[in-house]
């Protein structure tokens, strides 16, 4: 929501100088009052509009109220006035994405990287959208690259789930692992470091993974039916129906868990059970539980 302008008199401004109008924009924009900070970064261009940093931070408070295309203007500007700055171009990347305009943005991201410089934000934005595009090879590339540069516990995750998503779980879990090097409460890291295991049949570090996560993370609801799995092939059933019975009361109607609960109900001596369970299963539409 946007807040409210405050009124700022025209002697004001006279007395203030374009360093002070600066510094406080640049506290309210820290501060969250990003309208204020507008306001500040706007007088202080129109007096002064040689200042490409200010226009840079006048585009980064704009991106924030959302209002990507205007954003999109301020960093052209700023690239106009100072080609080849690295922040300006990544972030000028940032606002084309967010208007949907991917190739524009990895055009922007690649002039960063090209002209800019070391740039491990704008390797990580364009590993992010050939990702999602399907293009390992080049994802896995752009990755690694903003690591070499500014390793840290999401780049690390990120090149972990395209290798987890090309089936490389002895790849994926390395990176997971360095994540935690990084962040050893990264939650979401030992989850997938847990998948990692699961699908290479170490049962019992995935279920300690798994149950780590789900200590720092409450809201990781998916956790009870991978430890369920896995308890399940390490054939301690009762464990195993228990978890999995958690699962359900996150996911009632979904298929795989019945299936799952009917597998172990029948390995528990539980034909009944096991027969209303794969019941619902096939009644069930799965929800696409990861």
């Amino acid at each position: 929501m946007k807040q409210q302008p405050e009124n700022t008199s025209h002697s004001a401004e006279a007395n203030t100088s374009l360093a002070e109008i600066f510094r406080n924009g640049h506290e309210a924009e820290l501060s969250g009052r990003f309208e204020e900070a507008r306001m500040a970064y706007e007088v202080g261009l129109n007096s002064s509009p040689q200042q490409h940093p200010w226009r840079y931070r006048l585009g980064c408070v704009l991106m924030k109220m959302e209002l990507n295309a205007d954003a999109e203007l301020c960093f052209l500007k700023a690239v106009e006035q100072a080609p080849g700055t690295e922040a300006y171009l990544t972030n000028l990347g940032v606002s084309l994405d967010r208007q949907g305009r991917r190739d524009d943005a990895v055009r922007a991201y690649r002039r960063a990287i090209h002209q800019g410089g070391e740039s491990p934000v704008a390797h990580h934005n364009l590993g992010t959208i050939y990702a999602e595009e399907g293009r390992v090879t080049e994802a896995i590339n752009a990755f690694e690259s903003a690591i070499a540069l500014e390793p840290d516990a999401e780049g690390f995750h990120n090149l972990g789930l395209v290798h987890f998503g090309n089936n490389d779980f002895v790849r994926a879990l390395a990176c997971f692992e360095q994540a935690f090097t990084h962040d050893t409460d990264f939650a979401v890291g030992h989850y997938y470091a847990g998948l990692c295991l699961k699908k290479t049949g170490v049962y019992e570090e995935a279920c300690r993974r798994f149950q780590q996560a789900h200590s720092l993370n409450q809201n990781l609801m998916r956790v009870p039916f991978h430890l369920g799995i896995c308890l399940h092939k390490m054939e301690k059933y009762t464990e195993a129906r228990e978890k999995l019975e958690q699962a359900l009361g996150f996911f009632p109607e979904d298929g795989r868990i019945h299936y799952q609960v009917a597998l172990t109900c029948d390995a528990l001596g539980l034909p009944q059970e096991a027969r209303q369970h794969y019941s619902q299963a096939r009644a069930a539409r799965s929800g696409g539980l990861g």
